[in-house]
This record gives C-alpha cells, sequence and structure tokens, in this order.
C-alpha cells in the first residue's frame, strides 16, 4: 500500500517558498535521486538561516521520512503539530508514519483528525479507509 503523502506539497513549497534560495533550487532533484547526504545539509542549512520557517521544516520531515528515517521524521511531525494544531497536512503525515511504524491506533486519530480539520481531505480519507481495512481483516481473522 502507498500512502498518501502530503508529500505532493514539496514541490510546491520548493517553488514557492524557497525558490529564492538559490542554494535549496536543486532540493526537489537532491531528494528525487535518493541523494540524502546533500538533500540533508541544503534544508539543514536553509532551517540555520530561517529557523522559523515552518514550510522548510516540514520539507524536512517529509525528506528524513522520504529517506527511511521515519523515527526522525516523527519528531519533527510532532513539533510542527505543536505549533500549528490546525494544520491537516501535518496530521496526515503524522497518521502515515505512524501507519509506517504499526501503531495503527494513533494513526487512526491523526487521520481522522485532519478530515476534521478538512472534510474534503482526499488523502487523509484514502489513508482512514486503509487503517478501517487493516481493522476489518484484523477483527474477522480473531
Amino acid at each position: 500500500m502507498k500512502f498518501k503523502y502530503t508529500i505532493l506539497l514539496f514541490a510546491w513549497f520548493i517553488s514557492s517558498s524557497l525558490s529564492h534560495a538559490s542554494d535549496l533550487d536543486s532540493l526537489a532533484e537532491l531528494i528525487q535521486k535518493g541523494r540524502e547526504t546533500e538533500a540533508i545539509a541544503k534544508i539543514n542549512r536553509y532551517i540555520q538561516k530561517y529557523p522559523n520557517d515552518p514550510e522548510v521544516k516540514f520539507i524536512y520531515g517529509a525528506a528524513l521520512d522520504h529517506f527511511g528515517r521515519t523515527q526522525e521524521a516523527e519528531k519533527v511531525f510532532l513539533h510542527l503539530n505543536r505549533k500549528y494544531p490546525n494544520n491537516p497536512a501535518i496530521k496526515n503525515n503524522l497518521g502515515v508514519i505512524y501507519t509506517k511504524l504499526s501503531q495503527y491506533a494513533k494513526a487512526r486519530i491523526y487521520f481522522e483528525s485532519a478530515l476534521r480539520l478538512k472534510s474534503d481531505y482526499h488523502e487523509a480519507r484514502s489513508n482512514l479507509g486503509y487503517i478501517q481495512k487493516l481493522d476489518r481483516v484484523y477483527l474477522t481473522s480473531k
């Protein structure tokens, strides 16, 4: 199952808020090519320059998860969730992270929370459906 990240926001964030930073022009390409060390270094340089930029921290968390550093990504998204509790994209990504960590009850809470904030959030609805399917399979296997 491929989870519906809000990772599509990667390109939007990079093109809208980060395009003015010349050292980040190739960030999306680095991430897509799997060049973790370079991508994370560029993101960290941007965070040092602009420590209060929530978009780059979102990208940082998504990049960490993309590169298999899911538990580190969890910490980033939990921090973002505390600072921006009304952002459904952050909650959806937390749900995806908890699904990957097989913490389905937590995942459900975050997907449902994202949907309470934005009822037409397709990715969160799809992800919640996946969790509900897992629940049905588990209950019928007992």
